[in-house]
């Protein structure tokens, strides 16, 4: 007995500082005050949500709070979680109980952030090693930014690693570019929380399914700058044959489109058909012609940012120009002398070959022959294609 009691000993005093030092971590975790808390909601995705636990477990940047909520799962996502939690004691889960939907997760989340920056994450997509590194980064080299989105990319994209200083989008082009569409992919973004509890902000739970455009637009109105780092710092909807709700497209589109009438409003009231995020070039153009007419003294927006948009991507006279929305782009067809038509956007050239009442004919420079139907008073739309 006596040549084991020693190493006995040792290996329960290995045991005993393991166990220590476990508690010391827990309990640390506990006071520490993270630099970003991380929120992420999850509903049933005991099959898809690893991927994106792992993405953020393993970044490059380690002083986070991980907080995830789970949403009233009925499958063993829980369970998952609360092994996950075990092996990292930087997560902290939340438990709803019964379903509550994702505005009231993610309040619930913010509720508990102690972070000085909170960043958003989705059940589906997948974080970058580098994305709170690079993040991190351009927030502190842009004190001014409340909000910063980035750029998304596929599953299987080869992305590398960006160096050096960051490089950001105008704010202005951002804020503008969130009067057509959302101008930020949700899951992306990250924000300083002193922002949001200085202004009382948080997500609204009047904008179902698209809780975040009411975030920025709340944000602008309290006079924040919101902007995207040009780097591509997420996988986005990695997972496949994830269930939305039904009618989700349908909620989702209507509750953009009052979210856009309230910003719109402050300059004109909107007509219907200039409201939407999948209107058309058409219905943009004529949008922002109205935009720079009205913003002057009211100065909503950059007025130089709205009229260099407009001059970009809209003829003077698009109104008098074809509006042609192909298989493959959308753009407006400015005549020029000689019966020759020029791409706005991109300056290819055509001829008119043939046009009457309903059609239109014409001979690319490059790419043959293709034929223009009008389906209504405005747009053509691509009905035949001839290569020669």
């Amino acid at each position: 007995m006596k040549q084991f009691k020693y190493p006995l000993l040792s290996i329960l005093s290995i045991i005993f500082i393991c166990v220590c030092v476990y508690f010391i971590k827990i309990i640390g975790y506990s006071f520490h005050t993270p630099k970003i808390s991380v929120i992420m909601s999850t509903y049933n995705r005991a099959n898809t949500m690893t991927g994106a636990i792992e993405s953020i477990l393993t970044q490059t940047e380690h002083d986070f709070e991980f907080i995830i909520i789970d949403d009233g799962s009925t499958d063993n996502t829980l369970t998952i979680l609360k092994e996950y939690q075990r092996k990292d004691p930087r997560i902290k889960i939340l438990e709803n109980g019964e379903n509550q939907g994702l505005i009231y997760s993610l309040n619930r989340g913010l509720s508990v952030a102690k972070g000085e920056f909170v960043a958003r994450m989705d059940d589906d997509d997948v974080s970058l090693p580098w994305r709170f590194e690079r993040q991190l980064l351009a927030m502190k080299e842009n004190p001014d930014i409340i909000l910063m989105g980035t750029r998304i990319t596929s599953a299987n994209a080869n992305i590398k690693k960006t160096t050096g200083p960051s490089v950001i989008e105008n704010p202005d082009v951002t804020q503008l570019n969130s009067y057509t569409s959302s101008g930020l992919a949700h899951p992306t973004i990250m924000f300083r929380k002193s922002f949001l509890d200085k202004h009382h902000i948080q997500y609204r739970s009047d904008n179902l399914y698209a809780e975040d455009c009411g975030l920025y637009a709340d944000i602008w109105n309290a006079g924040g700058k919101i902007s995207n780092l040009q780097e591509h710092l997420l996988r986005y909807g990695v997972k496949e044959n994830v269930k939305k709700p039904s009618k989700y497209g349908h909620i989702q589109y209507n509750t953009f489109k009052k979210i856009q009438r309230e910003k719109i409003s402050k300059l004109f009231e909107p007509e219907e058909h200039l409201l939407g995020s999948y209107q058309s070039l058409l219905s943009r153009c004529e949008l922002w012609d109205k935009m720079i007419q009205s913003n002057p003294g009211k100065n909503i927006l950059n007025q130089e940012v709205l009229e260099e948009t407009f001059k970009k991507r809209c003829p003077a006279e698009y109104k008098n120009a074809l509006f042609v929305k192909h298989d493959f782009w959308e753009d407006f067809l400015v005549y020029e002398a000689d019966n020759r038509l020029r791409r706005y956007s991109n300056n290819n050239r055509a001829t008119v070959i043939q046009k009457n009442d309903h059609d239109i004919t014409i001979k690319w420079d490059q790419y043959g022959t293709e034929t223009f139907r009008i389906n209504d008073k405005h747009q053509f739309v691509l009905v035949k294609h001839k290569t020669q």
